[in-house]
């Protein structure tokens, strides 16, 4: 009970800090009234995903970050999904969020891009800007780290054009990416 009533204070707090940087002071801010069941009690953790190069040798991957890199930025309209884990990383961006849905990344409509990269080697969706790749977004909630949501979500790409550099200058397929995240929510 007494983690509620903290838990209530902090909410009550943050509302009057957000209400109080408005600009325009003949706008009346409308404040959802929270039910103790609306409340999720979530924690910031670990951000994690688990793709597969869709090839014959079906390679499997799963990278780890303890670090809270991710971001929704301008009013939660611009997305960046970044776990790296040593020399490994997936960034995911796009521009147009509105919340848990299923979302088509194109670089030259949205911005949209998946890039991997795994050692030295990497695959990004804007080496060919026409080419997309699917992003669903399945739950958004906030956890009880203030600014701090926690998102799952998979991700398919047809096509990945492979990096310059690469050893293999082979596209790969992704048609299981998952992902389970905590994202800093910014502006």
């Amino acid at each position: 009970m007494k983690e509620q009533w903290s838990l209530y204070l902090c909410l009550i707090v943050s509302l009057m800090c957000f209400t109080s940087c408005t600009t325009n002071i003949n706008t009346a801010a409308v404040i959802p009234v929270a039910t103790p069941t609306a409340i999720h009690t979530v924690s910031a953790g670990l951000s994690q995903t688990n793709f597969s190069f869709s090839d014959k040798e079906q390679q499997h991957y799963q990278l780890q970050s303890a670090a809270t890199i991710s971001k929704l930025r301008h009013g939660h309209k611009e997305f960046t999904i970044d776990i790296v884990d040593a020399e490994r990383s997936l960034i995911i961006v796009f521009y147009g969020y509105t919340g848990p849905a299923t979302y088509t990344l194109t670089n030259q409509i949205n911005g949209g891009d998946v890039r991997i990269t795994l050692d030295k080697q990497y695959w990004d969706l804007a080496l060919i800007p026409s080419l997309s790749c699917s992003l669903v977004i399945q739950t958004d909630e906030p956890t009880t780290s203030p600014g701090i949501d926690h998102m799952r979500g998979k991700f398919t790409c047809p096509t990945l054009p492979a990096g310059h550099s690469n050893i293999s200058r082979h596209a790969v397929a992704i048609d299981n990416g998952q992902f389970d995240i905590s994202i800093n929510v910014e502006s």
